[in-house]
């Protein structure tokens, strides 16, 4: 047998022909499930489909599937792949899309970008009204998912912000750390602290973790003053005098002669050693935060309090909120109706409720759930402290967070001028006008910069 084009060409097209039928017969599109959900964190992942140990609970899609009929698959992908793919999606009006995605408060700014009615995403408002889930959700969880009034997802948390502490090691320096009320307060206690454990030889003893070269720690502070670096509508705030006087504190908590606090690891194993050896002994800790200390650090069970976060004045809010996840159908999803039933199911239902406290202790954001008995009890780690009050009663002044395309950038501007701002503070102790003079020449320049970035940025409405 002879082949005109010769036996390469041959063997090329026989291979061609095998794997366009090998894609043709694949089960992939064929026994897809009836829902696609993307996730990008672990935690969440198990919530909705368990951890793969025997159980005679059904899993949260199996439930789904008994009550609607309905097949629901997980999938894993990393916020960066997801990132990527999903933008990728929506430029190119994908048709095959995951029917629906959790976003990461970081990453959600990016979809949001363009024009309300040419976001990739569907408008929310119509499901919550109708299902009355829009007047049980805590109003200002709506804010970073939402562009124009528009609602783009469905929160999945509030995330607000406590500090925990070693109260054994603040009682021995006879110092009651929830009695300061301010952060002035807060800190003059602080330095007495630290002071107590030098002068017993523990020299390296810092009494609370703040991040010396990131904004991750300043923007609670800031949030409790209810300034974002870029509010809702777009207008910029790092100018204000009292987002100038933020910074400027900030800076002289972790540098020069008022500084009280220390940088810890970022990884959890790391913030644990800290708190277990005390070398740093107060944390700034969103609901998220508190699973990894408890995992990390249980014979510190009794010895750990928690408290709100002090204010710089009256009319602060005493907490902030740190992360967040949302869901959201993409625009072009075959079902949305279904889409939206799950969203329920997972999110609001006392099932996923349920299934959520397996795996966290993040409080969900509706606001007629927090009654339920299992956020009244007392936790021993914290010495019978009923955290999950404390940590309603800190959502209930929970300050609108606002995430603009914009707003990465203006927080990586912070996070140099807080090493800035630290230097100078090295170089000049003591000087605080001095301080807050050169913070605001480098906020003002920050934000012409800014200025001229989201001009560039914007698409004709």
């Amino acid at each position: 047998m002879s082949f005109h084009l010769g036996k390469p060409i041959l063997v090329m097209l026989i291979l061609s022909v095998v794997c366009a039928a090998g894609l043709a017969l694949r089960p992939g599109k064929r026994d897809r499930a009836d829902l696609l959900v993307w996730v990008f964190a672990e935690v969440h992942q198990k919530t909705y489909q368990g951890d793969g140990k025997p159980t005679t609970q059904p899993t949260l899609v199996e439930q789904f599937r008994r009550r609607t009929g309905k097949r629901v698959a997980i999938e894993m992908v990393a916020t960066r792949s997801e990132d990527v793919r999903l933008v990728s999606m929506f430029m190119s009006d994908a048709r095959d899309v995951p029917d629906v995605v959790e976003l990461e408060i970081s990453s959600v700014a990016k979809y949001l970008r363009p024009p309300t009615s040419d976001i990739g995403l569907l408008p929310l408002n119509d499901f919550l009204t109708r299902s009355g889930w829009m007047d049980k959700v805590l109003a200002a969880r709506f804010a970073p998912w939402s562009k124009n009034g528009v609602i783009f997802g469905v929160p999945h948390d509030v995330h607000p912000v406590t500090l925990v502490y070693r109260e054994d090691l603040f009682r021995e320096a006879g110092i009651d750390l929830p009695a300061m009320k301010t952060w002035p307060e807060f800190r003059a206690a602080c330095l007495k602290f630290q002071d107590f454990w030098r002068a017993r030889g523990v020299k390296n003893r810092h009494a609370i973790e703040l991040m010396n070269s990131s904004a991750d720690h300043l923007i609670p502070m800031l949030l409790q003053r209810h300034m974002n670096p870029i509010d809702g509508g777009g207008t910029i705030e790092i100018t204000k005098e009292k987002f100038v006087e933020t910074v400027a504190f900030f800076a002289e908590c972790v540098a020069g002669p008022t500084q009280i606090a220390s940088q810890s690891p970022a990884a959890a194993g790391g913030l644990a050693r800290d708190l277990i050896e005390g070398n740093i002994c107060v944390f700034v800790t969103p609901d998220w935060r508190i699973d990894y200390i408890k995992e990390y650090a249980p014979g510190l069970a009794g010895k750990m309090r928690m408290m709100p976060m002090p204010i710089f004045e009256p009319g602060d809010s005493r907490t902030a909120t740190w992360g967040g996840t949302m869901m959201g159908i993409p625009r072009n999803c075959k079902d949305p109706e279904a889409a939206w039933k799950l969203i329920e199911f997972l999110y609001f239902s006392k099932e996923g409720l349920d299934a959520r406290r397996q795996y966290s202790a993040i409080l969900p954001p509706v606001i007629t759930q927090w009654n339920d008995p299992v956020y009244q009890r007392g936790d021993p780690y914290f010495g019978g402290q009923q955290t999950d009050l404390l940590f309603i009663e800190m959502a209930k002044e929970l300050p609108a967070r606002y995430v603009t395309p914009a707003t990465a950038i203006a927080n990586g501007y912070l996070s140099k001028v807080i090493v800035d701002a630290a230097t100078f503070v090295e170089r000049h102790p003591g000087d605080h006008a001095a301080l807050v003079a050169q913070c605001r020449e480098w906020l003002t320049g920050i934000a012409r910069d800014l200025r001229r970035r989201i001009e560039h940025g914007k698409f004709d409405e």
